[in-house]
């Protein structure tokens, strides 16, 4: 029985259905790589726009930070100095400030050691003038940082040391409208930034579970089963039989093996494509 020409027409059908089921799974390579290399794409826009908006974030929280200790500082500078209060006591007696005992401890040790300086200026020079820069003109004294501070010192000291005398203008006062103004629009960036960083941040975990289903395709290993499948049972092997030597084997069962083969093949690549139509026309 000559079977030459059946194996040609397996081979032949067979490389047919090959290329599309072939064609399927180049084109849906080619199409998962695209987007994923766009969630990678926007993936890392979202980091760079995080991290600016984080490091913005950090800036004005520390700015903020910052004058909100030289505001509980000034507004407790007399307590701090002579009633030797601590942060946590003043904090109890005013819930306004937003800060902590750890916050404040160096802070605080900062403004005594500012009190030792001036009190050892004053008793070196014998010298207590009504009028803060003359003070420091007079001592020498030198002033780095904190100037308010050490301001708020010498006020409270002189404010001690001349009870009947006191004149409340001399304290420099804590907040003028501009600086109010300048802490409000600081606070509310800070709020609007809070709220870019936690979207930004919402934003990135989506696109990281994204790209972590495209690591997961479904369909794909199952389809190259399919097509390695049928290339050897509907290619390969039937290729190894020609030119088909008559009379060597059983030619009856050699047919219906060749057939079953490619009806296997056949049924193995129509089952992949109705599974994958349904799972792809089914709504999660």
């Amino acid at each position: 029985m000559d079977l030459n020409i059946l194996i040609s027409t397996i081979i032949t059908a067979t490389a047919a259905l090959v290329a599309i089921i072939g064609g399927f799974l180049v084109s849906r390579v080619i199409t998962l790589a695209g987007e994923k290399q766009s969630i990678e794409r926007r993936l890392k826009e979202i980091d760079n726009d995080l991290k600016i908006k984080t490091e913005m974030l950090e800036n004005i929280e520390n700015i903020i930070l910052e004058e909100e200790i030289n505001d509980f500082i000034i507004e407790n500078c007399e307590d701090l100095i002579t009633e030797n209060k601590t942060p946590q006591e003043l904090l109890c007696e005013n819930d306004s400030f937003q800060l902590t005992e750890e916050d404040l401890t160096p802070h605080v040790e900062k403004l005594l050691s500012i009190k030792e300086i001036i009190l050892d200026s004053i008793e070196k020079s014998g010298q207590f003038p009504d009028d803060f820069d003359d003070f420091v003109k007079n001592s020498g004294i030198k002033i780095d940082t904190n100037r308010t501070w050490y301001e708020a010192v010498y006020n409270t000291l002189l404010k001690i040391a001349s009870q009947d005398s006191w004149n409340p203008l001399l304290m420099p006062p804590i907040h003028s409208t501009s600086d109010v103004i300048e802490y409000r629009d600081k606070r509310r960036e800070r709020d609007r930034l809070k709220n870019e960083v936690q979207v930004l941040t919402a934003r990135k975990i989506e696109q990281e579970k994204i790209l972590n289903e495209y690591g997961k395709p479904t369909g794909l290993w199952s389809g190259l089963f399919v097509l390695i499948y049928s290339c050897i049972v509907g290619i390969a092997y039937p290729s190894l039989l020609l030119p088909y030597p008559e009379g060597t084997y059983n030619d009856e069962k050699t047919k219906w093996l060749l057939i079953g083969l490619f009806f296997s093949a056949l049924f193995a690549i129509f089952a992949y494509l109705v599974i994958s139509m349904y799972k792809l026309t089914q709504r999660k």
